[in-house]
């Protein structure tokens, strides 16, 4: 019976620090983490601030939240790392098969087509011209005094030539040699947190916090998170609702721009009449400011971690001009 309790608690445990964790990276806005290089290693800045660990704490918590399904990874590159240190400040040059001298010149070999003579170009560099070393002749045009037969690379410390040299990989950190079988060729991800796990914290993203303040000091009374009872008597959810005299503002954020976000929106303006209904737009498609122009629902487009939406201001300026126009319009009407 105790040791059932006890795995029970430590679950909860480990439950509280999971969440724990992506609470931080959704306060701050960080709903994906994409990687960085420097000549350390890999890093998860975003991370790493976060919560407040290094690169390998970090990579440890990314692996485990990723295992549990609260982290979705995509893959984006490969890179080169020294099997010593692992930065990814790699540096590759050719060496000489035979010394392993990183001293080589690719060269080109030519024939000289009057006398015959073969030999590399820079034996036929003279005063920035082509002379044959043979006779002397000024070589002015290719393929009619000389063509290019073929191409090598030659060692300067040896002078040996070769097709293909051999590739050492020198890293700027530790200073490592390494070739293609001992450099590590590693894979680069990036992370982002999925929508339902976002939505379970949806109320401390930074962008409703930075909308409810833009309204309260507007004189509106705002709630996160709010119900608000239609004409069916179902109560409908909103990520925000504000209020003000006899204007009403539903609000929903969409993370990813889905259009289903849209036509539930839809579905919950048909049935509570707010004043206006309006949608944050957190990704970068306009599948929805498209079909907000259709649906009567404004859309507002903005990132995770910007301050308010680009014409949020604007859009509420345009809700007060119309309220006072409406009040004229009913005044000269009584009058």
């Amino acid at each position: 019976m105790e040791e059932t309790e006890k795995l029970v608690v430590s679950a909860a445990q480990e439950e509280d620090e999971v969440e724990d964790l992506l609470r931080k990276l959704v306060k701050r806005g960080f709903l994906e983490l994409r990687p960085s290089l420097d000549k350390l290693g890999v890093h998860y800045v975003k991370a790493e601030e976060a919560w407040g660990v290094d690169l390998v704490q970090v990579k440890s918590m990314i692996a485990g939240l990723e295992k549990k399904g609260f982290l979705k990874s995509e893959f984006l590159d490969r890179v080169l790392t020294c099997p010593h240190c692992g930065s990814p400040e790699v540096r590759s040059k050719y060496a000489c098969p035979r010394c392993k001298s990183d001293n080589v010149e690719f060269t080109e070999l030519l024939e000289h087509m009057k006398c015959g003579y073969i030999g590399p170009r820079d034996t036929f560099a003279k005063g920035g011209m082509l002379v044959c070393p043979r006779c002397q002749t000024g070589l002015a045009e290719s393929a009619v005094d000389y063509r290019v037969i073929g191409n090598f690379y030659q060692c300067e410390r040896c002078q040996y030539r070769f097709d293909k040299p051999d590739v050492i990989h020198f890293c700027q950190n530790c200073g490592t040699s390494s070739t293609h079988q001992t450099a590590k060729y590693i894979k680069l991800f990036g992370y982002r947190i999925p929508d339902e796990a976002i939505r379970k914290f949806q109320k401390e993203l930074p962008v409703l916090k930075k909308i409810k303040k833009v309204l309260a000091d507007k004189g509106f009374r705002v709630q996160v998170n709010a119900k608000v009872l239609g004409a069916s008597g179902v109560e409908s959810p909103f990520d925000i609702v504000a209020e003000k005299d006899e204007i009403r503002l539903v609000i929903d954020v969409s993370m990813g721009g889905d259009k289903t976000d849209i036509i539930a929106l839809l579905a919950k303006k048909v049935d509570v009449n707010p004043t206006k209904a309006v949608i944050v737009d957190l990704s970068t498609s306009n599948e929805l400011s498209n079909l907000g122009k259709v649906y009567g629902i404004a859309v507002l487009k903005t990132s995770v971690d910007r301050a308010v939406p680009y014409n949020f201001e604007n859009f509420l300026a345009a809700l007060d001009s119309k309220k006072i126009a409406r009040k004229s319009s009913e005044a000269a009407g009584g009058g």
